[in-house]
């Protein structure tokens, strides 16, 4: 069980940060340094890799003892039926799921946490730049950061509420893109956070060949980096080079970054949904090459 808690912390914090990933943008926008806030980004999603790397062996190896665990019972209880149908397997699958589903709820949970945080962050992201600007020192920021973490409201971290004016305007005021490309954000986003955990359970499926529907599911994590290099980002990055240019108002790339937060989070929740049938197409595609 603490495995298990431990993943869904770590699945939290990776949706999290990836929830704040646009909203450097608009503090590059608004110091002025788009590059810089580009760059520097760069080592706040370390974070995110960092428990990208210890989350998916974790869960890999609690899928695993599942597996091995329930096949050693269905041999006792039940020698002369096939293991993936004895009831011992079928009731361990079942718990499977439901484990995986809580792992998807995760993502959920650091998807709408990092909505909240969003203002929070651009403010302090943007007195992080301002800062490298000032030492020219990546460590000397992060260490800044962190002294600014332990005194609350002093420093580069900046805690703040969204302010009810701010989303009255982005709730009420309409897009001046066509909003298309949020669709294609929430099919994205439901790919990428289903796409390892439907691999796992493929696996569990179909143990013969586990590794091999676990690999499978690289299909279905490309093919959501794909959607979001050509349907989402271009959208983004155009509206981010009109603010930059003065040709929009700022207030708009509020907006697509509130909305595109959003469409993940409705990303995550539309997984629920597409992660089993996913996971049994892994497991017809692993049958069909193995």
């Amino acid at each position: 069980m603490e495995r298990l808690l431990l993943v869904f912390l770590l699945t939290v914090i990776i949706n999290l940060i990836n929830t704040l990933t646009r909203s450097s943008r608009l503090a590059g926008v608004r110091t002025g340094h788009l590059a810089t806030a580009i760059s520097l980004f760069g080592v706040v999603y370390l974070a995110a890799s960092f428990a990208n790397t210890l989350q998916s062996p974790l869960l890999a190896s609690t899928v695993e003892r599942i597996i091995d665990d329930a096949s050693s019972q269905s041999l006792l209880v039940e020698p002369g039926v096939n293991g993936t149908s004895s009831l011992p397997y079928l009731e361990a699958l079942s718990g499977l799921n439901l484990k995986l589903r809580m792992i998807i709820f995760g993502a959920t949970t650091g998807t709408f946490l990092g909505m909240l945080l969003i203002p929070s962050f651009i403010t302090s992201f943007s007195n992080s730049i301002n800062a490298f600007g000032q030492t020219g020192s990546v460590f000397r920021v992060i260490m800044m950061i962190l002294g600014s973490m332990l005194r609350p409201g002093s420093g580069i971290v900046k805690f703040r509420l969204p302010s009810w004016l701010t989303l009255k305007r982005i709730l009420f005021s309409r897009m001046t893109i066509p909003s298309s490309f949020l669709y294609w954000n929430l099919i994205s986003y439901s790919l990428w956070t289903a796409n390892v955990l439907s691999g796992l359970y493929a696996g569990a499926l179909y143990p013969e060949f586990r590794s091999t529907a676990v690999l499978m599911a690289s299909i279905v994590g490309n093919a959501s980096i794909v959607l979001n290099v050509m349907m989402v980002d271009p959208v983004l990055a155009r509206v981010t080079d009109a603010v930059a240019r003065g040709e929009k108002d700022e207030a708009e790339l509020k907006q697509i970054i509130f909305y595109l937060a959003f469409s993940n989070l409705l990303g995550t929740l539309f997984s629920q949904v597409i992660f089993e049938p996913i996971a049994q197409g892994l497991q017809i595609l692993t049958k069909l090459i193995s």
